[in-house]
């Protein structure tokens, strides 16, 4: 298919409007590689209104910020997310940041990104006194206006606040003739950028973008002709490249976060075919071609070592797949990295069905990487849930293909993450216990399931915000916390708290798996969300915890519990969580007396404190 064949298909999935379409436009979306067709499209995504997942995006600044906006719903459409998008007017950043009934504020986004050229630095500078320490003061000077402006939006807002660092104007430079004032003025520059990337120390929900780093795949930065005629001060491929961070943190946000990721073997991890050239003839290596395989393999290692789960669906005999894991010394992954390893001649998308059920993961979570256009397609046509990557032929670009859209990135690394891997593998261990049992119940009993109870800790901030982002299937409302949120119930003066739910077996620790936000109005408690691990599904342990949650309440003298189910596309399992727990429908709301019989599950034993542990 050409260029012009996929834009016409584009166009007749737009018009259409049809929900049955969205996975193809995706799918034609991803073989989109020009920033001006890509900038075309994303005008043409404004007449599209049904993605899986709706978002709000506000966009402010100093300079035209036009070619974003188009940028923002491309990308997003390649996420399965319809963005509608708010542009404020020129120049209108201070105002509508500060003002508390701007536009912002009733817009209510999801996102808002605050993008600044060195106008905003410029702007205390003299013209004729133009010199490196009245640059010196300028940057002090913006970095503190800055500084107040986005912390007075930030403490209000309960979105995600977007900048990027400034990139500091090459004729700017090239016009210091002295180099000794020359690295002056870039050193004091890149401190002032280096203030903007720790403005989230302080202020949690902000993010600021390196745009230096971001950028360096685009051919220019700036169209200087555009910034004259329409004060445009970044090129349709800048935008494009922030663009896809943005909407990556929109995903984040979102829940759309992928969490495995499926490799293919010959061809896409080493060079050649394994069954015809062997262990020693495959392109591995430290030297051309093999080493850019090599690193490929090193940058999946470093996904890996942050949480991102790997496994392996490939058309191969495992002898000789395990040959290469044991006898070639350039392999980067080794086999223990690997969650689940499926190689055999049956169909690929058999290979992913079963990973997600034994993961108890959604399909939507995987990303599937393979060198075979064919196997590409068919796995599209198969399981249009999955995010099929298009790698080119040239493995030196693998690499890129992989990250440019951030289909992992999370708002924050927790300890879980890093022990992700190993928690999922206990799922199998899991499997094969239950298969070997002679009934439910003795499988659950042999699991020797210990929870424990508590109320928020701070340590476990991090994790509870990530529980809150990440998880769609036991989320009964889906309520978005980011980690100011969290912190937030913490304070005494909140009539609010959460409290959390961890879980050992037989297996190891599964780490902290659930939470309860409620709501502490007098006599009666409502439960704002409850969220669970796919890790722990079927086990009761959604039970066991509400079975806590009552012991909490009555012991503070609550007498009523109440609490909301929200559809979304992706939580319909938990649909009957309260009627099934003997709650009954009022109003809209769930509602149950503490007083009601709530019994403990019997195969799982309770640890409220540290040093003590109940049957």
């Amino acid at each position: 298919m050409n260029e012009r064949e996929r834009l016409n298909q584009i166009k007749s999935c737009i018009r259409q409007n049809n929900p049955d379409m969205s996975y193809k436009l995706t799918q034609l979306l991803f073989h989109i590689e020009s920033p001006v067709q890509q900038n075309k499209i994303g005008k043409l995504l404004r007449r599209w209104e049904v993605g899986k997942t709706h978002a709000k995006i506000a966009v402010v600044g100093n300079h035209t910020t036009d070619g974003l906006e188009d940028a923002l719903r491309f990308d997003a459409a390649k996420r399965q997310l319809n963005v509608k998008v708010l542009t404020t007017g020129f120049n209108q950043w201070a105002v509508q940041m500060l003002q508390s009934d701007s536009e912002l504020k009733t817009f209510e986004s999801d996102v808002t990104v605050c993008s600044l050229d060195e106008s905003v630095i410029y702007q205390h500078v003299q013209t004729d006194e133009w010199s490196v320490d009245m640059i010196a003061k300028a940057l002090e000077t913006a970095i503190h206006d800055i500084t107040h402006v986005v912390s007075s939006f930030a403490s209000r807002y309960h979105g995600t606040l977007v900048l990027h660092t400034i990139p500091l104007p090459s004729a700017d430079l090239k016009s210091i003739i002295g180099y000794r004032e020359k690295q002056r003025v870039s050193s004091l520059w890149r401190k002032f950028n280096v203030q903007l990337l720790e403005l989230h120390t302080t202020m949690p929900n902000v993010i600021t973008l390196d745009f230096d780093v971001l950028t360096q795949g685009a051919s220019q930065i700036r169209d200087e002709r555009l910034k004259y005629f329409g004060s445009m001060s970044y090129s349709v491929e800048a935008w494009q490249c922030l663009s896809s961070e943005i909407v990556a943190i929109l995903a984040a946000k979102k829940g759309l976060t992928k969490k495995v990721l499926a490799l293919d073997l010959d061809q896409t991890i080493w060079g050649g075919i394994i069954g015809d050239d062997g262990v020693k003839g495959i392109a591995l290596s430290d030297t051309f071609p093999g080493n850019q395989y090599k690193s490929f393999q090193k940058i999946i290692r470093r996904l890996h070592e942050q949480g991102v789960l790997l496994t392996i669906a490939s058309k191969n005999d495992w002898e000789n797949v395990k040959s290469v894991f044991e006898e070639n010394e350039h392999m980067v992954l080794k086999e223990e990295a690997f969650t689940q390893i499926f190689c055999h001649w049956e169909p690929k998308a058999d290979s992913l069905r079963k990973m997600a059920t034994q993961l108890n993961l959604g399909l939507d979570s995987f990303l599937f990487i393979d060198d075979n256009p064919f196997e590409r397609q068919l796995m599209q046509q198969e399981i249009p849930e999955v995010t099929v990557i298009p790698i080119g032929k040239d493995p030196s670009r693998y690499l890129m293909d992989l990250l440019e859209n951030g289909w992992f990135n999370t708002l924050a690394l927790t300890n879980e993450d890093r022990e992700r891997s190993q928690k999922y593998k206990q799922l199998v261990k899991h499997e094969k216990l239950k298969e070997s049992s002679t009934s439910l119940e003795d499988y659950l009993k042999q699991l020797q399931m210990v929870i424990k109870w508590t109320k928020l800790e701070e340590h476990q901030i991090s994790r509870v915000t990530q529980l809150s982002q990440r998880t769609n299937q036991f989320n009964l409302t889906t309520e978005r916390l980011t980690e100011a949120d969290v912190t937030r119930t913490m304070d005494m003066n909140v009539a609010e708290s959460i409290y959390t739910f961890s879980l050992e077996d037989r297996f190891g620790d599964n780490g902290l798996v659930g939470y309860f936000h409620v709501s502490e109005e007098g006599k009666t408690w409502r439960i704002r969300n409850a969220v669970m691990s796919c890790r722990v599904f079927k086990r009761q342990v959604e039970t066991e915890a509400l079975h806590l949650l009552f012991e909490e309440a009555r012991s503070k003298g609550v007498q009523t519990i109440s609490g909301t189910y929200r559809q979304t596309a992706k939580n319909g399992f938990v649909a009957a969580f309260y009627e099934e727990h003997g709650f009954k429908p009022q109003g809209g709301e769930w509602l149950s007396s503490c007083n009601s019989s709530l019994p403990k599950v019997p195969w799982i034993k309770q640890q409220l404190t540290s040093e003590r542990v109940k049957a």
